[in-house]
């Protein structure tokens, strides 16, 4: 499978989930993905997409509030307290006797207590909304929460052996096992250390969800040649410092080549996406820097790697 076909085949599922190391990118990548799919059509009629943008527990945005960011796409921060309370309501379906039993202090305590509860709500709300929207595209907490996530899910699947919630725990470790509904794709930049996590995290996705194998997709690429000749490698540097801009670029572009053979070695194939300078406010800022977003998201559209 080429890597574009590979990118375009995770792209195409209703659920995405866009995993990786901390600081790779992931924000900015999963919301490009996002706005990219947004600008699709589908159907017959030839309508928008209509796609949800999802975090998790994110402390700089509204928890649990659906905003429209363009037409046709929606975020969500998706917090462990308001699903739960959403979960409830659907299994109950009396208003009446939900509100009484989310504020009993109780209920709310084992809410967030139960092993693997609040991980299976918060997984839970996104597995629910896929009926909902052409595609959600999740932005997964780090590596190890993120493992943590699907792990605690399968714990509460083997634990508790009846009921409703363990029936849906079930199914939802189905879906995420399905090749066909869900997708995971692991972000790493062209840096030593991520890229041998990611190479651990997709032993760890498949150890837990076998029939799905991820896709990767390599963030912040500097312009590189194809090709990386001996006499380039690292190790035949007389320095490995740069003395003036172009010499920085031309060292950091091999070095990344002479890096992503860690992943070409064991026969990864991977796709790529640019390095985009951010504007002088965004690097000062803690929002994500709308203009890297956009041009991700451009050149997504630009590879047609977007689901036909």
């Amino acid at each position: 499978m080429t890597p574009k076909n590979s990118l375009q085949e995770a792209l195409s599922k209703s659920l995405i989930f866009v995993a990786g190391k901390g600081g790779v990118g992931k924000t900015c990548v999963s919301q490009a993905i996002a706005r990219a799919l947004a600008s699709q059509t589908t159907g017959r009629d030839r309508r928008k997409k209509r796609v949800l943008w999802v975090t998790f527990e994110d402390p700089f945005r509204p928890a649990g509030e659906l905003k429209e960011i363009q037409p046709n796409l929606f975020e969500l921060n998706c917090e462990a307290q308001t699903a739960f309370e959403e979960y409830t309501s659907m299994k109950i379906g009396i208003p009446s006797l939900t509100r009484i039993l989310v504020q009993n202090s109780l209920v709310r305590y084992l809410a967030k207590a139960a092993p693997g509860i609040h991980e299976l709500v918060l997984l839970g709300k996104v597995w629910y909304e896929r009926t909902r929207w052409d595609h959600v595209v999740c932005d997964m907490p780090s590596t190890g929460y993120g493992l943590a996530m699907f792990q605690s899910t399968s714990n509460f699947a083997d634990l508790f052996r009846g009921g409703p919630i363990h029936s849906d725990a079930e199914s939802m470790l189905e879906s995420f096992n399905n090749p066909k509904e869900c997708s995971q794709l692991i972000v790493s930049l062209p840096e030593e250390m991520p890229l041998r996590e990611s190479i651990e995290l997709n032993d760890f996705l498949l150890k837990l969800f076998p029939k799905n194998r991820p896709a990767f997709l390599v963030n912040r690429r500097f312009p590189h040649s194809n090709e990386l000749k001996r006499t380039e490698l690292p190790d035949a540097w007389s320095s490995p410092l740069a003395h003036s801009p172009t010499e920085y670029v031309e060292k950091r572009a091999v070095l990344e080549a002479f890096n992503l053979r860690i992943w070409s070695d064991l026969g990864i194939s991977f796709s790529e996406l640019p390095y985009i300078k951010p504007t002088s406010l965004e690097v000062s800022s803690n929002r994500i820097p709308e203009s890297i977003v956009n041009a991700l998201s451009e050149v997504l559209r630009r590879q047609e790697v977007l689901p036909s």
